[in-house]
């Protein structure tokens, strides 16, 4: 299964902060162990869904300065090249511009999550329920950066 969905995202900040994510959106949810190691950018999405409990997605990006006032975050996978994807991870990208006092971002959360296929209509009809809550879930986790 794989989800995406893209949002604006404007909160205060300055040119400067575009290049500190880490610092920026550490400790809000849906994020969880923010942190950078050079150009790199790593932690978990997590979300909270009624049929499975706690889920959480890795993702690592690229984070690049662009033109003045600007900076792009590039989608990368979380584990190691060439090796097995996890059951759930997630790619994160996007773009930010400084804009006067605050900062503007379009972002894109691209979701994965390995579900058993189900063979029988009952888990077929569990899988489509687990799919929808995840949906509802992480799309609220997600709303909540808008709202400070």
């Amino acid at each position: 299964m794989t989800l995406e969905r893209t949002f604006e995202l404007r909160i205060p900040g300055t040119p400067a902060e575009l290049l500190t994510p880490e610092r920026v959106f550490g400790g809000r949810p849906p994020f969880r162990d923010l942190r950078r190691e050079g150009e790199y950018l790593m932690g978990e999405l997590v979300t909270y869904t009624p049929l499975i409990g706690d889920l959480r997605f890795p993702f690592r990006s690229r984070l690049q300065a662009e033109a003045e006032g600007r900076a792009s975050l590039v989608a990368l996978f979380p584990g190691d090249e060439g090796g097995e994807p996890p059951a759930f991870w997630a790619e994160l990208s996007g773009e930010g511009t400084a804009v006067g006092d605050a900062l503007a971002y379009t972002i894109t959360v691209r979701l994965h999550a390995q579900l058993p296929e189900g063979e029988k209509w009952g888990g077929k009809a569990l899988r489509r329920m687990a799919e929808a809550a995840f949906q509802r879930t992480i799309s609220r986790a997600l709303e909540t950066l808008n709202q400070g």
